[in-house]
């Protein structure tokens, strides 16, 4: 018998669930580095735990959306001659989500990004996590050959400074075959806030008076951080830290360091999370 010829594309059905979804408005998006997966059995603590990793596992969320455009992503056809018309192809797509702020240093960051491509996963209003089957029992994301914001920076005559992000995808055909979503138990939100980059600097030329501060707009947050760094000390300082208080009434972080040590630096995030200080990393 002759070897015979397989066609994975020829199977086609049109059944659908027996109990439709009624899809929400999708709120946010978790990007993860190109290649890396969600677990299995998400939880809220790890995803919390992967928003705190070091950046090769890191992964980042953007939030929150309130509007959404779609740009391509349309079938192409064409005619041979007289001939009848013919599937060629999907365009190129893109969506775009409307952020409800501004953020200079959200902007910043994915324009020092640029090209990088990512994955991308979306949540919806009612904690429904979207991505694609890609025949592991772990939802995998859409693959994006980059993903860039656009801003309007200043206030106009009847609307406020506004920004979007734009989702760029790298294979439509494959995303929208592969299509799959799962429902969490958990408000992922709250979980991937993202980490601020901030600065540990002393106050003045001499003394270990210290100010914890964002690096954008400049915005103190000693007395966010300050009492947490106090009570975890060394744990979460580099050098040789021998002892570290907060003073309130002054609003400044006092690390005294061993000798041979000279400014004080904060560890990295996953270390911080440990002694549940969240949200930063220092530049």
């Amino acid at each position: 018998m002759r070897k015979l010829r397989t066609c994975a594309s020829a199977q086609f059905n049109t059944g659908v669930t027996k109990c439709p979804p009624n899809f929400g408005k999708k709120k946010m998006a978790i990007i993860v580095p190109k290649g890396a997966k969600l677990p299995d059995s998400l939880t809220a603590d790890a995803l919390e735990e992967l928003a705190h990793a070091a950046p090769a596992t890191r992964i980042y969320g953007v939030m929150n959306f309130v509007e959404y455009a779609k740009n391509g992503g349309e079938v192409q056809t064409s005619a041979n001659g007289y001939g009848p018309e013919e599937v060629t192809g999907i365009s190129a797509l893109k969506e775009t989500y409307t952020l409800a702020k501004y953020s200079p240093e959200l902007h910043a960051s994915f324009v020092r990004a640029g090209n990088r491509e990512w994955g991308a996963y979306f949540v919806d209003e009612d904690n429904v996590l979207y991505g694609q089957n890609d025949g592991t029992d772990t939802l995998a994301p859409f693959d994006m050959s980059c993903i860039y914001t656009d801003v309007t920076p200043s206030p106009t005559s009847s609307a406020a400074a506004t920004m979007s992000i734009t989702f760029a995808y790298a294979d439509v055909k494959k995303s929208y075959e592969n299509y799959d979503f799962v429902r969490l138990d958990f408000n992922a939100q709250n979980l991937v806030l993202g980490l601020t980059n901030v600065k540990l600097e002393k106050t003045a030329t001499s003394g270990n008076a210290y100010k914890l501060y964002e690096v954008v707009g400049g915005f103190d947050v000693t007395g966010i951080y300050g009492p947490l760094i106090a009570t975890a000390g060394a744990d979460v300082l580099n050098g040789s830290t021998t002892a570290a208080t907060y003073d309130e009434s002054a609003n400044t972080l006092t690390i005294t360091a061993g000798s041979g040590s000279s400014t004080a630096s904060l560890k990295a995030p996953s270390v911080l999370y440990g002694k549940d200080i969240k949200g930063i990393e220092q530049v």
